[in-house]
């Protein structure tokens, strides 16, 4: 199935026209016991599954359901086109994996950036950037290339009434000033895995340099980092601005670069003691891992 085949399929009599990854969710988690049944309510298909009988909107016909489910059986609830974490502490509108790492893996620890300042370089449907404002940093500047991703992180934090804390760009981050062509509306659950060394379209963002993104702070803390393989590039060849950052997370991929971690460690150790941690399941920390960097005293 290519990326934007759309698929007919029946429900209980009645025809739908759904994108391939809603089919390909459906069939999978039917197979792995995940979905109980399928129904027609008012008109719209309804998912039975253990958690929560979902009714199906737009947005999960053209996105898929499975992202939705992982949250929705950690206990998460789903109405009218908006999840919400069990505890009521947080919500989105849009969402992608990342959410899942972020609120429920809790990939990025007990970082305390209590009425700190937080640079987001890869912040996808604004996840991150709502995880470090809800933890208490006084303010953060999201970055992502995406157009229509970038557009959806600005929902969440309106939605999550960040406003005053979340800043968001839309632009990719690079050593040196320049523009780009990127895909004007990325189905959002790949969006987590765009890498702007690879990338093509029909929409022009301007790259940014670290320096242009921190003018907006005035005591930069915290350099979060998960840009599909741009981090060489910046640590590497712009090094003076990193090191001005009191603790980096930064998510290498050697794997995909074909550069080894070691050479961001080595250019970092001359400020930073770092520790490496496995980042995906399905590579070990040396291909893509997280490094996790404080500023030598």
């Amino acid at each position: 199935m290519k990326g934007n085949e759309e698929i007919k399929i029946k429900v209980a009599g009645k025809k739908f026209v759904v994108s391939r990854w809603f089919y390909s969710d459906i069939v999978n988690m039917f197979y792995d016991k995940e979905i109980e049944g399928l129904s027609i309510k008012d008109g719209r298909i309804v998912i039975k599954t253990k958690a929560q009988e979902v009714k199906v909107d737009n947005k999960i016909l053209h996105e898929g359901f499975r992202p939705l489910y992982s949250l929705i059986k950690r206990g998460w609830k789903y109405e009218d086109g908006i999840i919400v974490k069990s505890d009521g502490s947080v919500k989105f509108k849009h969402i992608s994996y990342s959410v899942l790492e972020v609120f429920e893996e809790n990939v990025y620890g007990n970082t305390n950036v209590s009425n700190k300042e937080v640079i987001d370089i890869g912040a996808n449907v604004g996840d991150s950037s709502v995880y470090f404002a809800l933890k208490g940093a006084k303010k953060v500047i999201g970055v992502e290339p995406l157009p229509n991703v970038y557009t959806q992180a600005i929902e969440n934090v309106k939605l999550n009434h960040l406003e005053d804390k979340v800043f968001l760009i839309n632009a990719a981050i690079g050593s040196k000033r320049g523009k780009l062509k990127v895909p004007c509306n990325m189905s959002t659950p790949i969006s987590i895995g765009f890498s702007t060394l690879k990338s093509n379209g029909d929409c022009e963002v301007p790259i940014v340099t670290l320096s242009e993104v921190m003018k907006q702070l005035t005591e930069p803390y915290l350099l979060k980092m998960d840009c599909e393989g741009c981090e060489f590039d910046v640590i590497l060849n712009d090094y003076e601005h990193v090191r001005m950052f009191e603790k980096l997370i930064i998510e290498h991929h050697a794997k995909f670069t074909g550069i080894e971690y070691t050479k961001l460690v080595d250019k970092l150790s001359k400020d930073f003691h770092c520790e490496l941690t496995s980042a995906v399941p399905s590579y070990s920390k040396e291909e893509v891992g997280l490094l996790w960097c404080d500023k030598i005293k």
